[in-house]
């Protein structure tokens, strides 16, 4: 009987223990100092830097007009929306069931979209390697790392409630809310912003200027809409008009309107 424990014994001292894979690690529940710098690195403040220096996606710069201007109210508020929730669970962590299961459907669906962004970029950031930018255009990916991680951690989070039932309604709310809150507000601001442009166009200069003043909060999700601007200065032959115009847009947009018509003329549109 001891010879049988001293076999075992040595056998558990010479076994070599296995240590989980890459991203094993990476998902696990336990959560590391390094893994909370990343988060905040390329879960919050990437994004960010990635809207503020935008050259292509949806703001003109390099190469020409922007690529998906007309997604550009969404995509801004969707990832708006994933970076507050992200915030939150960093700060907060496990807390009510109902909160792991909103926060974990949440961001486990902004890291789906993330990876998706990712992969229509990937031709573009290849060619802007060259000059050296391409490698913002494969931010998406590490923040949809960030946003799955974060949001599996959540839904394995411990539940008060074991039901299927309850789970499932949970995390439909949580579908609901990150899908369809962007679009709800999305179209509520892209109604306000034609709005504006249609009076900037066909209004007096007091109701014009008054108009472009009422944008200037929302400017940052200004996009295709400002182009009836465009087409009403380039069409206009009155200096004043113009004038008028020009500066509105200018307002609104926060961008020079000349140099928006050399780069559209420039890349053919």
């Amino acid at each position: 009987m001891m010879n049988t424990l001293n076999l075992i014994e040595r056998d558990s001292i010479l076994r070599p223990v296995t240590r989980a894979g890459f991203w094993q690690r990476r998902f696990a529940a336990q959560v590391t100092k390094p893994q909370i710098i990343f988060d905040v690195v390329f879960g919050i403040m990437g994004p960010i830097l990635c809207f503020a220096f935008d050259p292509i996606v949806f703001r003109g710069g390099f190469g020409g007009a922007p690529l998906a201007a007309e997604y550009k109210i969404y995509v801004y508020l969707f990832s708006g929306l994933q970076i507050t929730m992200l915030s939150f669970w960093l700060l907060a962590r496990s807390g009510f069931q109902f909160w792991n299961e909103l926060a974990g459907t949440g961001l486990f669906l902004g890291g789906l979209f993330c990876f998706a962004v990712g992969v229509v970029l990937v031709p573009f950031s290849l060619m802007g390697l060259m000059l050296g930018i391409g490698i913002f255009g494969f931010t998406p990916f590490l923040t949809g790392i960030v946003y799955a991680r974060n949001g599996v951690r959540a839904l394995r989070s411990p539940r008060t409630d074991p039901s299927i039932f309850t789970r499932a309604m949970i995390v439909s709310l949580g579908s609901l809310l990150v899908i369809g809150a962007p679009l709800l507000l999305g179209f509520a601001i892209h109604q306000a912003v034609e709005g504006s442009v249609d009076e900037i166009i066909n209004g007096d200069i007091q109701h014009a200027s008054t108009a472009a003043q009422r944008m200037w909060p929302l400017k940052v999700f200004v996009g295709i809409e400002s182009n009836k601007i465009v087409t009403a200065y380039e069409q206009a032959s009155d200096p004043a008009r113009k004038q008028l115009l020009k500066s509105c847009y200018q307002e609104m947009t926060g961008e020079d309107i000349d140099e928006h018509i050399r780069i559209m003329h420039d890349s053919g549109k």
